[in-house]
């Protein structure tokens, strides 16, 4: 059984995932994981990384009128946007 201590860090608290437990679940740093509490137990599964799908992807099937994907912008602000 692989044991964690929780610790204080900062105003959090947190615990440390060993090479074990990283390696069961093929993690490395920067990815995501989902926590899901069952039965007072914690199932810990890596999230896997979606493909962020294109604008054209998006709108490959559309049959109206044509578009342009190039993004411009107003020449002047009318509000309080931050460019």
């Amino acid at each position: 059984m692989i044991t964690a201590t929780i610790s204080k860090w900062g105003n959090s608290k947190g615990i440390r995932l060993n090479q074990a437990v990283l390696q069961a679940l093929n993690a490395k740093t920067g990815d995501h994981l989902n926590f899901k509490i069952e039965d007072n137990k914690v199932i810990i599964t890596k999230k896997e990384a979606k493909h962020e799908l294109t604008f054209e992807e998006l709108f490959k099937d559309y049959k109206g009128g044509s578009f342009d994907t190039k993004i411009s912008l107003p020449d002047e602000r009318v509000g309080n946007e931050k460019w």
